[in-house]
């Protein structure tokens, strides 16, 4: 039996493109944080004129909790040059309505690719300059990989950070999930934005 560690797994950002653009975050550190779903609406429970009998039921609330977005974090050891420059356009492109480039390329949000209730598209932000990126989290397990999509998130640019050390220079992420969480066996093939 083996043991599962943060060398087994890889965080790629992932586009709406057709042929999506991707970014994968190489020597993550291990801190990845995530929900396994998303909420679900809460449970009223109606009694007959306050007395539990018979007719006693529960009822669905209302979708606002089943729409609320979902955090997920993690921190990225920043590579080099290049991939520094490309990170930091990723989260200005998300910020700016997409007018930025990464590596020039133009990215797409992935906002309303999803239906969170399973029949209606999730609406778009009302500021027009937010958009978002699926995140894809996978860990190489040697027999099926395992992995997680969080589509739709936002990365909000006063909840990334840096740090530094003696040995490395970290940026860590926070995002705000608005899609759907599912599982995953690989990531969705695309083209790599940093090629």
């Amino acid at each position: 039996m083996t043991k599962l560690t943060s060398r087994n797994a890889k965080i790629r950002l992932v586009d709406g493109t057709g042929t999506p653009w991707y970014l994968e975050l190489d020597l993550d550190k291990g801190d990845f944080t995530g929900p396994l779903g998303v909420p679900r609406q809460e449970e009223k429970l109606v009694l007959n004129r306050g007395t539990m009998d018979a007719v006693a039921h529960y009822m669905q609330g209302a979708d606002d909790k089943l729409m609320e977005p979902v955090n997920i974090s993690f921190s990225a050891m920043l590579r080099d040059d290049a991939q520094t420059v490309n990170i930091l356009d990723w989260i200005k492109a998300m910020n700016d309505a997409l007018a930025t480039a990464v590596n020039s390329n133009t990215l797409v949000s992935t906002q309303a690719d999803t239906q969170r209730d399973g029949a209606n598209n999730n609406p778009i932000f009302a500021d027009s300059n937010k958009g978002t990126c699926n995140v894809e989290y996978l860990m190489e397990t040697g027999v099926t990989d395992l992995g997680f999509k969080y589509a739709e998130v936002y990365f909000a640019e006063d909840q990334i950070s840096l740090s530094e050390s003696d040995e490395e220079i970290v940026i860590s992420m926070t995002g705000r999930v608005y899609g759907t969480i599912t599982r995953i066996t690989d990531f969705t093939s695309g083209s790599d934005v940093e090629a």
